[in-house]
């Protein structure tokens, strides 16, 4: 059988489906019930339709794999092999191999459960970030709460999620103290970011009183007639005593927020007994931190406000720095405090640049008052930069490199990596936190250039890359035969229009110039002009190729040959040499690869008369056919059909009969060797391209052969032969 699809590549969505046909031949003599599997990442999620197709000899049809892709599933290119079987479902009796390209669908999402929790003080919470897309998230955590009554902590702050994969985290929440009253409610919400996809859950910390209602009545009710049994004590003191009962307590009894004139019984900074208080004793303390490398502002950053007690260091309150840095943290006592700056990926710094309380200095709170510019300096561990890039070309060398973008890193060397034949690249030893300018070239293509940002430690993923190629150019000269021709057009088509250029009549007499013609890509110019017969001449351009020396010869003539050059099922072989003998006109074309594939056409004959043309083509017998060309300088079409001049081995590998899955199989003529592995389940194996001789077929277990026999390959056909793993060699 013979397997025919125009389809190498498919660009499809997530939660899509695509269809790809394949037109396949019988070339056997026998009625053949064709059938389709696949092989390859994307296997599970293909069927085919119709599930089976009897085609009688030297007929075709068409059978349909259609890939139902899930919004799940990676994004990337993922080969993905179509077997076609025939009559006995275990034989591979053809392949087409179709790269699927899964485009990139971002998804985010925040799940908790419970959402509210119920406790005194301190409460935790299990987050589930989940990853609804089909691209890694490199998700950043951060809980929020409108009023700031709240402390939170995010354990881990970021997390990297997989396709359809879940990472869960850990909300540590801490309220104030709540004495007396019914149970209150705290909310806050926890924000998930990742690229330019955000998600956010609310979580609520139902916090419950210290003394009850119940409790609280009762102790009312105590208090009540405790008050009435002290009044009556005293009632009768005063009475019964002789001397009366000093009510008298010094100034500096009351709130440190005296009045305007400090005048309070005399004690500078009293207030006095009767009157408001003064509000708004707390103080404020704000800054910035920047980097140790990037002097840009670092968010995320933990700022811990730590005093200094009787029994050590204690932390009385803390915040997040913000996107560009900045923190501030409010409603403090007056007084000296320690300030610590923290965060997973850096090394801890105390203000003003201490890597330990001992050498840091105290900053004060001053009643009423904001004190900024407690700025500090954060370290970053090394991060890394790591992804994939892709191009047409897999022989090419990408090369990545990473430079720097803040203020003075010009200075720095730039980082590079060369990408590994499957794409993959890694950027390590960044410096961080910093700004990167990340740029990927490769010869022949045009570079592209991606601005990415790496915080402390972290291994940062980038989005897929695909280098486009650069254009190419096709030049050269039309000729009469010697000099050159002026006047001639010369066209192509690029991207569905058509690109007409003409040779000049003075100066450099019949140059021509094609540019910007996109790369890679295979071009058909046509060389035309009157009084003369026209000329075809195919050219490929590889990525970013600029061909020089595509010369033709148009000679004065009217005569002309067309025709088409098929395989034995009559399907068009593109890419064939036909010559033209019995003429003084050399005359070489090749058969198209595009459009009317096969498809040629012979002009600037001198006239009638009796000619022969001439086919070759790797892989096939070459034929020459007779053709005569009338007084009108035409002929009939001529349809040249030319033979495989190679054939193919197929068989399985079995062990006392039973199919035998991922065995290592060679072919070999002494001189070259072919190596395959057998299908999972049927054992089978197939290599094709082989030129008629006998063949040495031996299965291995890693270097050693456990079995082996011989095999005739004749032109255009297969043969077939089993390997019994226990008849031996």
């Amino acid at each position: 059988m013979r397997v025919l699809c125009a389809v190498d590549r498919v660009e499809v969505a997530p939660g899509s489906s695509v269809e790809i046909p394949l037109e396949v031949v019988n070339t056997g003599h026998v009625i053949e019930g064709v059938g389709l599997r696949a092989r390859g990442s994307l296997e599970e999620f293909a069927h085919a339709r119709p599930e089976r197709v009897a085609l009688f000899p030297d007929a075709s049809g068409t059978v349909t794999a259609v890939v139902d892709v899930p919004a799940v599933f990676p994004a990337g290119a993922h080969p993905l092999a179509l077997l076609v079987t025939g009559n006995d479902p275990a034989v591979v009796a053809g392949a087409h191999e179709v790269l699927v390209v899964v485009g990139v669908r971002p998804a985010l999402a925040v799940e908790a459960d419970p959402a509210v929790a119920r406790a005194w003080r301190k409460a935790e919470f299990a987050v589930d970030v989940v990853n609804k897309g089909n691209v890694l998230l490199d998700v950043a955590l951060r809980a929020d709460d409108a009023d700031r009554s709240l402390r939170a902590k995010v354990t881990p702050s970021s997390v990297s999620v997989a396709p359809g994969e879940r990472a869960r985290c850990t909300v540590e929440v801490r309220g104030p103290r709540h004495l007396v009253g019914s149970d209150r409610d705290r909310a806050l919400r926890l924000d998930a970011t990742a690229a330019e996809q955000q998600a956010t859950v609310p979580l609520v910390l139902r916090q419950r009183p210290l003394i009850g209602r119940g409790l609280l009545t009762t102790l009312t009710l105590v208090a009540i007639v405790g008050m009435w049994a002290a009044v009556s004590l005293l009632g009768i003191r005063a009475v019964l005593g002789q001397d009366p009962l000093t009510r008298v307590a010094p100034a500096s009894f009351f709130a440190a927020s005296g009045s305007a004139d400090g005048a309070a019984g005399g004690v500078a900074g009293a207030v006095p007994k009767d009157g408001a208080v003064a509000a708004g004793v707390g103080g404020v303390l704000s800054g910035q931190v920047r980097g140790a490398v990037d002097p840009t502002g670092v968010g995320r950053i933990t700022v811990e406000v730590i005093r200094l007690g009787r029994d050590g260091p204690v932390v009385v309150s803390s915040a997040a720095t913000q996107a560009d840095g900045g923190y501030t943290v409010a409603g403090l006592l007056p007084g000296s405090y320690h300030l610590r700056f923290s965060a997973e990926g850096y090394d801890d710094v105390w203000h003003p640049q201490a890597p330990a309380l001992e050498g840091s200095d105290p900053v004060r709170a001053t009643a009423g008052e904001v004190t900024d510019g407690v700025d500090a300096v954060i370290t970053g561990h090394e991060a890394a930069l790591r992804g994939t890039v892709t191009l047409a070309d897999d022989d090419e060398v990408v090369t990545v490199t990473a430079r720097p973008t803040w203020a003075g890193g010009e200075a720095l060397s730039p980082w590079e990596a060369t990408a590994a034949a499957d794409g993959s690249y890694v950027l390590a030893g960044l410096p961080a936190p910093g700004s990167y300018e990340v740029t990927f070239s490769a010869e022949g293509y045009a570079p592209t250039t991606l601005a990415e940002r790496v915080l402390g430690g972290q291994e940062r993923f980038v989005t897929d890359v695909r280098l486009g190629a650069g254009s190419g150019q096709i030049t050269g000269r039309v000729t009469d035969g010697g000099a050159g021709l002026g006047g001639v057009v010369v066209s192509t088509t690029v991207d569905g229009k058509t690109l007409e250029v003409g040779t000049p009549t003075t100066g450099t007499v019949g140059a021509y110039v094609l540019t910007g013609l996109p790369t890679p890509g295979t071009y058909v110019l046509t060389f035309a002009k009157d009084g003369h017969a026209s000329r075809t001449l195919v050219v490929d351009l590889g990525p970013g190729e600029q061909r020089t020396g595509a010369d033709v010869a148009l000679r004065a003539g009217a005569g002309t040959i067309t025709g088409k050059v098929t395989d034995a099922a009559g399907a068009g072989l593109g890419g064939a040499t036909v010559r033209l003998g019995g003429s003084s006109t050399a005359a070489v074309v090749t058969t198209l690869t595009q459009g009317d594939v096969g498809a040629f056409q012979l002009t600037g004959l001198a006239g009638a008369g009796s000619y022969t043309v001439t086919v070759e083509l790797a892989g096939h017998a070459a034929a020459t056919v007779p053709v005569v060309v009338g007084s009108d300088g035409s002929s009939a079409p001529v349809r040249v059909t030319l033979t495989s001049a190679v054939g193919a081995v197929s068989g399985r590998v079995l062990n006392a009969g039973v199919a035998v899955g991922g065995a290592s199989v060679e072919v070999t003529d002494g001189k070259q060797t072919w190596r395959t592995t057998s299908a999972s389940g049927t054992g089978a194996f197939t290599v094709g391209s082989l030129a008629p001789r006998r063949y040495t077929v031996r299965v291995l277990q890693g270097a050693q052969v456990v079995a082996a026999t011989l095999v005739t390959v004749t032109a255009g056909g297969v043969a077939s032969q089993d390997v019994d793993l226990t008849a031996g060699s």
